[in-house]
């Protein structure tokens, strides 16, 4: 018996099952056709609706309709808003759950969660009024200046507009928030401020200067100069606040467990979320001891990891690995079979623009609206010049490390993500989703690729813990700071000792923490996704079926970054059981 082809076979049915058991619950068998239509007119006009008060967002999904303008961010503009979000949550619990298709009962769960997410970030979080930073993500010009979405004037007419409403609404911004800060979002804040300036007033305008038109052109420089100036002076006014500033940023146990509720549709026990972290924790440094004795059995841990991190690319050799490996992963995806790729969109690797040099490396991928191909971007930023030599080399990734970034960020993570979101009818679950699926998906492809094989040498596994790791510190630093009273400086202690952080790296872990502390939610989800597939494919052998990566993923990605306990419902069925 040709046992090859008898197992292709078997595979075969297996998929067309899957295949028709996926289409049985997007279609929903039974229901009620009036209220799946009445809850697809109300999900409608709430994704029409909600960008009214986010248009930034809309703008970086690709609906540029929202393009050029600001959120209202008087007081009137918040209540409308919340008026808003809570109109949208009434009217969706008026829907009856079980009389919409399993579809709509994930974009459903989806907005509730979004709007849930935005009541909770203004009436509990307060972060109009309590943290800086709030204001600045609407002033990004990079969804401008980036891709030619559409004519470049067209792009600059945008830029104008937005850049003319900026002194005013950054005026706003400073009367709206309180006198007395907590001090990291202070300085992160004053920090990015003085960053958008350069970016304002060095790099926007030859982005924009092939602009034929002189009128144009002029109004421009005006509005782009105006921005920067009011920009300027935000940074100055929450300068001036630092005297003032204190350490109030803990949300104290019960406000971070609705924080997780509320925002990502998560309900879990503080203890039940310490024990799951610690036993992860345990694991990955039982699996870090192994591959390092693996690698030397005489050297401890710590010397065998800093040996692996010094092996570093030059500088201008970076974007040419990143390459590579990025292609070796789309490849390796394929050979594994370890999930559809919906097409032959590719990823650029490129050096990050000045005005973006935010953060080491990061995926900018095209919006799912955006109604014409245009590129993604994984861009890894340089070293800073102004540096000294032994600093800029210690900046540089170490190649395992950038290893892991590039499986995190393209294949088969984030880009991979992207593009089965854009194929997604659903118009909700394109514009909205939670942090804990998109991030979680993109560290479970970390330890995806080595669990399939892909390598067998241990220096690679150190590098793929090294990166488990340091998700590990962020989930207790997260509760250390949030829940347990943890300062500022343990926080950086943890990152050094247990992520192998250097001390610049540990502060801004440790910074971050105070202001993100859904920086957890890497781990989070990535278990969460991980326990998910294993019931998966206990249901599927226990049915007489086979289980495969592939098919696994594609029903996953299918549903975008939709909160998780919806996606598992929807998957493993009403009955489906605790997502951890």
């Amino acid at each position: 018996m040709d046992t090859r082809r008898n197992s292709d076979w078997r595979s075969l049915v297996c998929a067309c099952l899957a295949a028709l058991s996926a289409m049985a619950l997007a279609c929903g068998p039974g229901g009620d056709s009036a209220e799946r239509a009445r809850f697809a007119e109300l999900a409608d006009s709430l994704v029409a609706g909600w960008f009214e008060h986010a248009p930034a967002t809309g703008v970086y999904l690709g609906l540029h309709q929202y393009d050029g303008r600001l959120p209202d961010v008087t007081p009137q503009g918040f209540a409308r808003a919340q008026h808003f979000a809570k109109r949208a949550i009434a009217d969706l619990e008026a829907i009856e759950n079980a009389r919409l298709s399993v579809r709509q009962q994930v974009e459903r769960e989806t907005l509730l969660v979004a709007f849930r997410g935005a009541i909770f970030r203004l009436d509990e979080l307060r972060a109009p009024w309590r943290d800086p930073r709030y204001y600045l993500g609407s002033l990004a010009l990079t969804n401008y200046v980036s891709r030619d979405y559409a004519p470049l004037e067209q792009r600059a007419r945008a830029v104008a507009a937005l850049a003319q409403a900026a002194p005013g609404y950054l005026e706003q911004a400073n009367a709206n928030l309180a006198r007395a800060l907590p001090r990291p979002w202070l300085e992160t804040a004053i920090s990015q401020a003085r960053g958008a300036v350069r970016f304002v007033r060095d790099d926007v305008p030859p982005l924009l200067s092939p602009i034929e038109d002189e009128n144009l052109r002029a109004e421009l420089r005006g509005a782009l100069a105006g921005m920067a100036a009011a920009l300027e002076t935000y940074a100055e006014a929450l300068t001036a606040r630092l005297p003032a500033a204190g350490d109030d940023f803990a949300l104290g146990e019960a406000r971070f467990l609705r924080m997780l509720r509320e925002t990502q549709g998560i309900e879990i026990g503080l203890a039940q979320l310490e024990e799951i972290f610690a036993a992860d924790l345990a694991r990955n440094q039982a699996a870090l001891k192994a591959a390092a004795a693996a690698l030397d059995p005489q050297a401890d841990v710590a010397a065998v990891v800093a040996r692996v991190l010094a092996e570093k690319p030059a500088a201008e050799e970076v974007l040419a690995l990143a390459t590579r490996q990025s292609e070796a992963m789309r490849e390796a995806v394929l050979r594994l079979e370890l999930a559809s790729i919906p097409s032959d969109d590719a990823v650029e690797v490129v050096e990050t623009p000045p005005f973006m040099r935010y953060n080491s490396a990061f995926l900018s991928a095209a919006g799912p609206f955006e109604k014409k191909p245009l590129p993604s971007f994984y861009y890894i930023s340089p070293p800073d010049p102004s540096w000294s030599e032994a600093d800029q080399r210690a900046y540089l990734p170490g190649e395992k490390d950038l290893l892991f970034t590039s499986v995190h960020e393209t294949w088969p993570g984030h880009f991979l993500q992207s593009l089965h979101e854009k194929r997604i009818e659903s118009r909700v679950l394109r514009a909205f989703g939670t942090t804990a699926t998109s991030e979680g998906w993109a560290h479970y492809a970390e330890e995806l690729m080595w669990e399939a094989g892909v390598w067998d040498d241990p220096a690679v596994h150190v590098g793929q813990l090294l990166n488990a790791l340091l998700r590990n510190a962020r989930c207790l630093s997260a509760i250390g700071l949030h829940v347990r009273g943890m300062t500022v400086a343990k926080s950086e202690q943890l990152f050094r000792e247990l992520a192998f952080l250097d001390p610049g790296n540990a502060q801004q872990q440790a910074y971050r923490g105070t202001f993100d502390p859904m920086y957890l939610i890497y781990t989070l989800g990535k278990l969460a996704i991980q326990k998910m597939r294993a019931d998966w494919r206990a249901q599927i052998e226990a049915d007489g079926g086979s289980y495969r990566h592939r098919d696994f993923h594609d029903a996953m990605l299918s549903y975008g970054a939709a909160p998780l306990p919806a996606i598992r419902r929807a998957l493993l069925g009403p009955e489906a059981g605790p997502l951890l």
